[in-house]
């Protein structure tokens, strides 16, 4: 979710979203003050606040046909442990039973309340505070729980945008949150202009659901349903669901379509609990396709993605479905067509498509607002309500729960967010991001990496997608670099294999290369200009240190095969035996220092690796980091090869840079004395006089030596092998050959932590998204508030992202899940 706010009027605000209809003329407003008694509110505890709010409305029917009310939990949360005991919602009458509070998945508009205490409004930017510091945490606190809200409404509903009503006290405001920010108006005193909030309820009684902001796509299933009794059909196990373990198989196993046992399992358990199951329209070309879900086996944190295990109404068969909110202002191939080019080109692990779409023209407006305003003469027009604050726009810096944790002292740290400031310039100078909604279905149904099982059979995964790489750029059709390798975007997928004869078939677990929005062209090889920045994606734990040190460069086939690299030794590190007896604090060094670009070892250990000793070690100063197995022999050859890359690559820089400009004369030197007038002036002795110093000079003189740093002829036939793929593609192949590799190499998983994991959006995993510094690389909309327009999260423009990202990449504190 976005970060960034705009502020309407509420007049103009009423006119954009909540129209007058009819209706509304025949209706009147109570005749006396339906908030009489909140004439205290601003003194009141929160939980009073919201229930005299609450009574006043349905007392008063101020929304015909709905009523306001507290809500139940779900069963199965996604997103709302942190929600208040105090939401609250309007709700459809009949969807208000008698005897209990409605279920918070029926919502049509969300109301939330907080107590009043000055400088606690998180879209106040003008209040003055002596106690800065502790209203500046109150203000984020609240803005971290609202947002939640959002966050789980965006999730459970398939909602297009949400109108939040926030009570504050005896004020509110009217807010509409979609994927690029939040529009809010400005702060009313109910009780005192009672006439403007009666008239903001009757508007959206008179709303469809559609108006609400509720998805047109996505219809809600209800238990009487045949498509609800289908799922129920579907998700129940068969004899001929197939083990996705490896193994040796019989031809009988192989016969008929196969559905492996973790997919349906998967189905199965989204639809446990009172999670809402919806029919998914997804375009087919002309056509239209649809799907069933229930709840999403991944939700980003940043709620522009979500991935799902669905059925195919037209086939019966399970798929992998995202559904994302895509950057729409990025001139690009959606992930739909660049799929579509790979599989005809007939490239090798990587997804195959099903079918693809934007969705009914679906896109946010926030970022429009933003831009009318910029044009607006500064006299803004009378509002319904009395004069308030002009219309601005403010962002929110990123902060999550897990930011509360911090170290004792805190470093300035340059995180993946100030690296996607860029991100920000779009059209016009517009701080806030565009998105379309987008959809697709791939048919493979893939686990996360995290999950193979030994040294070799990782190795063999990574191959698969080098290959799936390497065919990408080369063969004739597609001719792509990928631009965002990372753990969350190699999967696992079982496969059946035979022999060369077409005989003994043997279940295997390969390699899928997903996520491909972010693709380019090999060919494109020009600097990046301020545009192509906002481009400039990743996942930046697993970015190569030439990128993240020279932002501007174009992606090299070099930058990719290191991100490889790095995939592998995270994963090795994490998840195998070595000597590394701090796994934890050794993943933070490599992975998330990060201090900007242009500078000398500007990503810490990771760095230091790569550039300098060219061999991974336990700690900085310490021996070599082992594994004991052949992976150690494939992470230090290209390690070798990578570190010659990068010295061949600095000294032709610093060969082909402008000689500096010659000194010019000073217009008259200044004499010792001049420049220590305090200071006399004392004749050295004669060096024969003292020994010492002569013997001092001489060996000075002696071990002074010019450093060479021009590359060796062998140092370029290193760097040469990073050019291509075949060198990486001949090691990894010639090391799975080896004898030496064992099974038990994997350390258990009670002994593996869950902190810090970098996986991307898109398996179906419900694993939680890496942070960096404080920040994760995917962006983060549960943040407090700030005057600087905000940039996405992120390192890419996709929502991946079901990556989908969701994914985004969050700013310069660190923080530890």
């Amino acid at each position: 979710m976005a970060t960034s706010t705009t502020q309407l009027d509420t007049e103009t605000f009423l006119q954009e979203f909540l129209p007058s209809s009819p209706y509304n003329h025949h209706e009147r407003h109570p005749h006396h003050n339906p908030f009489s008694t909140l004439q205290k509110a601003d003194r009141m505890p929160e939980n009073e606040l919201s229930d005299l709010f609450i009574s006043a409305i349905n007392s008063h029917g101020l929304v015909p046909g709905s009523k306001a009310s507290h809500y139940r939990r779900s069963a199965t949360p996604l997103l709302q442990e942190k929600l208040a005991d105090t939401s609250a919602a309007v709700f459809r009458s009949q969807d208000v039973p008698d005897a209990a509070h409605p279920r918070g998945l029926d919502q049509t508009v969300s109301i939330q309340f907080r107590s009043r205490r000055k400088g606690i409004d998180p879209f106040d930017f003008h209040c003055e505070d002596r106690h800065h510091g502790i209203s500046e945490r109150a203000r984020r606190r609240l803005f971290d729980r609202i947002s939640t809200v959002a966050d789980f409404a965006f999730a459970a509903q398939h909602r297009v945008f949400l109108f939040m009503l926030l009570v504050i006290g005896r004020r509110f405001r009217l807010l509409r949150w979609d994927r690029a920010g939040v529009i809010v108006t400005p702060s009313i005193d109910y009780y005192e202009h009672p006439d403007t909030l009666c008239e903001v309820l009757l508007r959206v009684s008179h709303q469809g659901e559609n108006a609400l902001g509720l998805d047109p796509s996505a219809i809600r299933l209800q238990p009487t349903d045949v498509d609800f009794l289908r799922m129920d059909v579907a998700s129940l196990k068969t004899p001929a669901d197939l083990s996705h373990a490896e193994r040796k198989l019989q031809e009988s196993e192989t016969e008929g379509p196969l559905v492996f046992e973790y997919v349906r399992s998967l189905f199965r358990t989204s639809l446990h609990g009172d999670w809402p199951r919806h029919r998914l329209e997804v375009p087919d070309g002309p056509n239209i396709r649809e799907f069933l879900v229930g709840k999403p086996v991944f939700c980003a944190s940043d709620i522009v993605g979500r991935g799902y295990v669905a059925l195919d109404c037209k086939t019966g068969r399970f798929v992998w479905l995202k559904d994302v909110w895509r950057a729409s202002y990025v001139i690009t191939e959606t992930e739909g067509d660049v799929l579509r080019r790979l599989n005809d080109a007939g490239i090798q692990n990587v997804p195959t498509l099903v079918c693809h779409g934007d969705i009914r023209e679906q896109a946010t407006i926030t970022a429009d607002f933003w831009e009318r305003q910029q044009n607006l003469p500064s006299a803004v027009q009378q509002p319904l309500s009395p004069p308030s604050t002009a219309t601005s726009s403010h962002s929110f810096p990123a902060s999550s729960a897990g930011s509360r944790k911090r170290k004792s002292v805190e470093e300035p740290v340059f995180t993946p967010e100030l690296l996607q400031n860029a991100n920000a310039i779009t059209k016009s100078h517009c701080p806030l991001r565009q998105h379309k909604h987008y959809r697709v279905a791939v048919e493979e149904v893939c686990m996360p990496l995290k999950h193979f099982q030994y040294g070799r059979q990782l190795l063999s995964i990574v191959l698969d997608c080098l290959r799936a790489h390497q065919q990408a750029a080369t063969y004739p059709g597609p001719k792509l670099l990928h631009r965002d390798i990372s753990g969350g975007n190699i999967l696992i997928y079982p496969r059946v294999r035979r022999d060369k004869n077409g005989q003994n078939p043997v279940m295997a677990w390969t390699g899928i290369l997903s996520d491909w929005e972010l693709s380019k062209p090999i060919d494109v090889q020009e600097p990046a200009s301020r545009a192509t920045q906002a481009e400039r994606m990743g996942t930046f734990q697993f970015m190569s240190v030439n990128l993240l040190r020279h932002v501007t460069k174009p992606i090299q086939i070099s930058d990719e095969l290191e991100s490889f690299l790095h995939v592998l030794v995270y994963y090795a590190v994490r998840y195998l035996h070595s000597n590394c007896k701090h796994v934890e604090s050794w993943v933070n060094a490599y992975f998330h220092e990060y201090v900007g670009p242009g500078r000398d070892l500007c990503c810490g250990q990771k760095s230091y690796t790569i550039e300098v000793t060219g061999q991974l070690r336990t700690w900085i100063l310490e021996g070599p980091l082992v594994f004991r197995s052949p992976i150690d022999f494939v992470l230090s050859t290209i390690l070798k090869s990578l570190r010659a890359h990068y010295k061949v690559m600095d000294y032709e820089a610093l060969q082909a840079a402008p000689p500096e400009p010659p000194c010019r004369e000073p217009i008259r030197s200044l004499t010792s004395a001049e420049l220590h007038p305090t200071m006399p002036l004392v004749p050295l002795r004669d060096p024969e006089e003292h020994p010492d110093i002569a013997e001092w000079e001489a060996d000075w003189e002696a071990g002074e030596k010019v450093i060479d740093e021009r590359p060796t002829p062998e140092d370029r036939a290193l760097a040469a092998k990073v050019a291509d793929h075949k060198f990486m593609l001949e090691l990894i192949s010639r090391q799975l050959l080896n004898p030496c590799w064992r099974t038990d190499e994997r350390i258990p998983s009670t002994q593996t932590s869950t902190g810090n994991t970098l996986t991307n959006n898109v398996s179906p995993s419900l694993e939680p998204t890496p942070r960096a510094a404080s920040a994760s690389n995917k962006r983060q909309r549960t943040s407090g508030p700030e005057r600087n327009v905000s940039l996405p999260a992120r390192l890419h423009t996709s929502a991946r992202r079901a990556r989908s990202q969701a994914r985004t990449l969050p700013v310069g504190r660190r923080a530890k899940q």
